[in-house]
């Protein structure tokens, strides 16, 4: 009997070139350049998956375990959570879930969660209740936890509080928090900062490198770029680079 054909690819180091990923991904993220391959080569080290849709579908989903997430969720140690989920239509991100449910059946993991709200770097609430995915502990911000129960019963994870004090343990001064992730991202990063520095204020670029870090120290849930001014949050990734650019030369002179 003839085996049938996966609707998904396993992406891994060595087919990143071959499957299309980068440009897939760039695509799909609406970003300027490609993400860096050094960066997402350490993240498979940690222990990310990632799977994509085969063309000519597009589609690609990126997850962990808990304890891998970049995402700061509390009691998720047990738990594969979705760090970014992209699909042009509804059938495409029920085929990424679904690959990911299935690796953590496996593995023998007890959830599977996946942030949601109105941000553009997360998917929809109303998408993954169609899901059977349902509201887990608080929300921040605007950002949802949700998650499916594969193996029962456990604590539910939820998100942390204390969002202002994150952004306030930031320190004074425009610092602009960020991965390596995104090449633009980063140059864009030191660029404002170079750019306050030089008017005469403190600014600075809190580079986070690890997953742990990231649980620690992000101060957003949805984004791990941010942008805060004196320990107050002005933006988690949802402005772009103009709509920055302009509230800073705002609130900081000459900047």
């Amino acid at each position: 009997m003839r085996r049938k054909l996966s609707t998904t690819l396993t992406i891994s180091p060595p087919n990143l070139e071959r499957t299309g990923y980068f440009a897939v991904e760039q695509a799909l993220t609406g970003r300027a350049v490609p993400i860096d391959r050094d960066w997402l080569i350490s993240r498979f080290h940690d222990g990310l998956q990632i799977r994509m849709l085969r063309p000519p579908a597009r589609g690609l989903i990126e997850f962990s375990s808990g304890l891998a997430s970049w995402h700061p969720i509390e009691g998720a140690e047990r738990c594969v959570v979705v760090q970014r989920l992209h699909s042009g239509d509804a059938e495409g991100a029920a085929l990424l879930i679904e690959a990911a449910e299935d690796w953590a059946r496996y593995f023998g993991f007890s959830a599977l969660l996946v942030l949601t709200g109105p941000h553009p770097r997360l998917p929809d609430p109303q998408d993954m209740a169609a899901l059977e995915y349902r509201p887990f502990g608080d929300t921040a911000d605007e950002i949802g936890l949700m998650g499916k129960i594969l193996h029962g019963p456990i604590l539910l994870p939820s998100l942390p509080q204390g969002w202002g004090a994150r952004a306030r343990a930031l320190g004074p001064g425009l610092v602009v928090q960020c991965s390596a992730r995104c090449p633009r991202s980063l140059a864009f990063a030191q660029e404002v900062t170079g750019r306050a520095r030089q008017a005469g204020h403190p600014a600075r670029v809190d580079l986070i490198e690890t997953p742990k870090a990231a649980r620690a120290r992000r101060i957003s849930a949805a984004s791990d770029f941010a942008i805060a001014l004196d320990g107050d949050r002005l933006d988690d990734g949802r402005l772009s680079e103009a709509e920055t650019c302009d509230r800073l030369r705002a609130l900081l002179p000459d900047a």
